[in-house]
């Protein structure tokens, strides 16, 4: 069983790729979300191809986070990325 917080769209390809596997939506609402949930966000639907193309040609949105953000998201990032989808 596993909890995921992501968008709609892309939970339901996950579904798909591991149809063996339980897969529950997380909820983001809340006294700390800034946003009811990642789930329904319409801003998570703008996103394509196409714009992340656009935006890595261009530069343009560039976001800086510390040193110590990266050090503290690489751990998680790097288990998601070692996870066998098998």
């Amino acid at each position: 069983m596993f909890i995921v917080a992501t968008d709609r769209g892309i939970f339901y390809k996950m579904q798909q790729a591991a149809p063996g596997k339980v897969l529950i939506e997380a909820p983001t609402g809340g006294t700390g979300a800034t946003c009811r949930s990642c789930a329904h966000c319409p801003w998570m639907a703008m996103n394509g191809l196409e714009n992340l193309r656009d935006v890595l040609l261009s530069g343009d949105q560039e976001i800086i986070v510390s040193e110590q953000l990266i050090d503290r998201a690489r751990k998680p990032l790097q288990r998601m990325l070692d996870f066998p989808l098998k």
